[in-house]
Formats: structure tokens, sequence, C-alpha cells
């Protein structure tokens, strides 16, 4: 059960279909229950500043706090903007402060097993209390079409994890993976985007592509040694009006000494959605998921903005002695389906999903589409 109130107010002349211009705030504050978590409370702020009808935007920053009757606390503080350094360099930071008690690991692999009272007893749980600090820089190359640009781009991590042990009976204490101990782990890395959707908030055409590498060892800082890859496709077509087809399809792998809570996951609010939290960790991971997306109806002309979605997830991990050719015969699927509300501004969305796995469901409360 999730329960959200909207509250704006805004400086900004603010008229979908046209540009916008000045500043926009909006906060949400946020109650809410799920059994992972208990009952929940907290709220988020975002100001958009469009400038001069600067597109996307000029500048965007955005606070996020939540806490749980189980202890479980959530803070995020980000913020990005165009310019940067005196250049055009568009640069984003975030900061993460988490201590979830219900944390969950269920070991290395994509048939790693799950049972319902095994789950109810605490015995997939561990203790997560990190702190990140987070740096992503772009700077643009090349631009082509209506919409398209190239931008290379600049990745910078310093996280430091404290994991702990719930029980001597949980899946993390008897198999104590790597990065049991916790540590630092500091990345740094390269990679390039290429995009021409014709709406980072609210895309109904374009496609974008993202790749990056990243190493993170003694020259960094870092408790451990690896290196990691991420590739990325989204796409997104709108056969008639007011429907779009949202596809993504995501690759990932980890090489070296990874501790648990860097290898690719999947089982979660971010793909494979309905499975409890990181249900499948590997060396690898791939993931395909598919959305329609639909806005229904508006009122106050168009100031308000109502919307479904349904969705299904595809995807699993690769770890171990698992071949590409294993991929058809063990993959995981997930469907679901939810709603999205856009108050006074079109770039603000506030979307609710529920999916559906084999194991149980789970609801999801975000702001902004999930690609």
């Amino acid at each position: 059960m999730w329960i959200g109130l909207c509250v704006f107010e805004s400086e900004a002349q603010v008229v979908p279909g046209e540009e916008t211009f000045g500043v926009q705030y909006s906060i949400v504050p946020v109650l809410g229950y799920n059994s992972d978590y208990g009952l929940f409370g907290g709220g988020l702020f975002q100001r958009i500043d469009y400038g001069l009808g600067v597109r996307p935007f000029k500048s965007r920053s955005s606070a996020n706090f939540t806490i749980s009757t189980k202890w479980n606390i959530i803070s995020k503080i980000d913020h990005e903007r165009i310019e940067s350094f005196g250049r055009e360099i568009r640069s984003r930071i975030r900061f993460e402060g988490i201590r979830l008690l219900s944390n969950t690991y269920f070991g290395i692999g994509n048939d790693t097993e799950f049972t319902s009272s095994a789950f109810e007893d605490g015995r997939y749980y561990f203790e997560e209390r990190t702190l990140n600090l987070r740096y992503w820089g772009r700077k643009n190359f090349m631009v082509f079409g209506q919409n398209g640009k190239i931008d290379g781009q600049l990745l910078a991590t310093v996280s430091y994890s404290d994991p702990v042990s719930s029980g001597n009976e949980t899946v993390f204490e008897t198999t104590r993976p790597e990065g049991y101990a916790g540590g630092w782990v500091n990345k740094a890395g390269l990679g390039v985007i290429v995009d021409n959707r014709d709406n980072e908030f609210d895309p109904s055409v374009g496609y974008r592509f993202e790749t990056n590498a990243s190493l993170a060892g003694t020259l960094t800082g870092s408790s451990y040694s690896f290196s990691h890859l991420f590739t990325e496709l989204r796409g997104y077509v709108s056969p008639i009006r007011n429907l779009v087809i949202a596809q993504k399809l995501e690759f990932q792998h980890s090489k070296g000494d990874v501790p648990f809570w860097e290898l690719p996951t999947i089982g979660n609010e971010f793909g494979l959605r309905g499975y409890a939290l990181n249900r499948f960790r590997g060396d690898s991971s791939l993931l395909h998921i598919i959305e329609l997306r639909s806005w229904l109806f508006s009122i106050l002309d168009n100031q308000i903005r109502f919307g479904s979605q349904v969705f299904m997830d595809t995807g699993r991990v690769f770890a171990g002695d698992d071949r590409l050719g294993d991929l058809t015969a063990n993959l995981k699927q997930t469907y679901g389906f939810g709603g999205a509300i856009s108050i006074l501004n079109p770039d603000f969305i506030f979307r609710g999903d529920i999916a559906f796995s084999e194991d149980l469901y789970r609801i999801y409360l975000s702001v902004g589409y999930l690609f």
C-alpha cells in the first residue's frame, strides 16, 4: 500500500507543449507500507530551473528522505546542471546515505533458492549500511538530425559499505560472499551516450544508446579491484496518438575481485520487477523491458494528466559455469501495470506500478518513468 500527495509551488511559465521558463518546485510527501520495510514516511523535493526556455533544463535539484518503523533510512541528494566549471559540460552529482535492516541476499546465480517460509523467517536478510558519492560528466562532441547528439562521459564513484549479518542461519552468514567484511569501492570510468529522443522526461519517439566501462583498484583507493561494463539501448515508437511503446535492452558484466553489492543485479525496481529485492546477482546480467504507455485523459486545460502503463520484464544473470547457450532455457519473466499523473508541469511525472513474479508481487512508487 502506498499513499502519495503532490503539492506544487511554481514561479515558472509552464504550458504543456510549449517552452517552459523560470523555476518550478515540486513537493511530494509520501506515506506507505510494504512487507519489506513496514510503515514508512518521508518526502521528495524537486526544483527545476528552465532559465530562458532551456531544454531539457538549466539545472535540476532533488532531495529524497524516507524512514520506516523498522528503522530503514534512505536519503538522496541529487543536483544536475547543463553547464559547469565555466564550460559546456553537463554535470550530475548524487549523494546517498542508506541503512536497510532488511536488504536481501539470496546467493549468486540465476537459480538461487527461494521459499516463502524462509523469506518470512528472515533467512535472506542482511543489514545494508552504505554511503556513496557519484559524479557523471558529459561533454557534447556531435549533433545530428533534429534531436540527436553524441556525448562523451566521465564517471566517478566514492562509496563505503558496511554490511552486517542478520543471524547465523541467514544465507549471507552461511555463504559469506566476497565483500562480507565491507570496505571502500572507488571507481572511475569513461563512456559514450548517443541520444535522439524527442523528450528526456516523457519520450515518445527516438532512441538512446549508452555504453561505459569503469575500473576500481589500488590506484583509486578501493578495497577491491575489478572492472565493470555497462551497455544499454532504449527505443521509443508511437504507432498511434497517445500510445508509446518503450523498450530497453541492457547488458552488464563485472570481472575481478567484485564485492557482492557491486555485482550485476536484477529483480528490483529497475528491472525484473515483482521479485523480492535484489533477487538475482551474477557476473553478468541481461535484461529486456517493454512498456506500453498512454496518457488517457486530462483536466483543467491539460494541466493535470492521468496515464497508465503495462509492462513485461525479461532477464537473467550468468555466473559460474553458465553459458550464453543457457539463455533461452533459464529466462525469468515478470509483468505488471501501473498509473501515472502529471500535475502542472509535464516534466514532473509521478508513477506507481504493481508487478508480479513467480515468487510474489511488489508495489513501486517513483518520480518519472523507469526509462
